[in-house]
């Protein structure tokens, strides 16, 4: 049963990231619930982070498409704190809520319908958690038995579990959300919450918002009529933490 379970739990968030990341831009917020951090994170309460309202005009719209981008994915990517939040949506609805911590650390989750995954990544540390009814969809009655509470480690270099890395890297998300987009253009100027915005769209007709002021932000990223994604809360500290260690246990013992 261990051998299977070793299996499956890698193959059913692959599957999860395959949503959120393949099909395009996504992002409905699950909500600012405590649960959303997997092993746990701790932030300073505060509303989304944007550019204050003494910021100036960026530049950016005036670049072409492929430039703006560019500046987008890098300012992105540079950030120290942010939080990626979406929902996708192919049959069933997925739901993620990530927050990261400078290049190598991210917190968070992944729902489907009744089933909650978390994931937290600390350098080349995994610690995957989940709820009863996941841990039941993966191994029976006593999967969920044995891993209610628990933390399986494992690392980002595990075969199993390595497509997991791309949760660890924000340019490594956004390049996948975006490797389909080809031939951006602009569409002139948007708004996300008070933040003004540019909007470019590719030719399958998604959209990706990026902020006039301040540094110029990926805010938001939209496909089709329910996948959405957003980064916020730009620049709030979040510190991510490992679970305690009587709550984890090693993957080499699923062998």
């Amino acid at each position: 049963m261990h051998h299977h379970l070793r299996a499956g739990i890698p193959a059913a968030l692959v599957l999860t990231l395959a949503f959120a990341t393949g099909c395009g831009p996504a992002g409905e917020s699950d909500g600012a619930k405590k649960e959303a951090a997997t092993a746990g994170a701790s932030a300073s309460p505060s509303a989304s982070a944007s550019p204050s309202p003494t910021a100036t005009d960026n530049g950016i719209a005036t670049l072409k498409p492929a430039q703006i981008f560019a500046r987008a994915r890098a300012a992105t990517a540079s950030a120290r704190y942010v939080r990626l939040r979406g929902q996708v949506e192919d049959g069933e609805k997925y739901k993620i809520d990530f927050r990261f911590e400078g290049k190598t650390k991210v917190t968070g989750s992944m729902r489907q319908g009744s089933e909650r995954v978390g994931l937290t990544v600390i350098g080349k540390v995994v610690y995957l958690s989940g709820n009863d009814r996941f841990w039941k969809s993966v191994g029976g009655k006593g999967a969920a038995q044995l891993f209610s509470g628990k933390y399986v480690k494992t690392t980002t270099g595990d075969a199993d579990f390595r497509d997991l890395a791309a949760f660890a890297n924000k340019t490594t998300l956004l390049n996948e959300a975006v490797k389909s987009g080809r031939g951006w253009r602009k569409e002139g100027a948007g708004k996300v919450g008070d933040v003004p915005t540019v909007v470019l769209s590719d030719s399958a007709g998604d959209k990706i918002q990026i902020a006039t002021q301040g540094p110029p932000y990926v805010l938001l990223m939209e496909g089709g009529r329910e996948d959405r994604l957003e980064y916020v809360e730009y620049g709030q500290p979040v510190t991510v933490k490992a679970p305690p260690a009587g709550s984890v246990i090693d993957s080499a013992l699923l062998d």
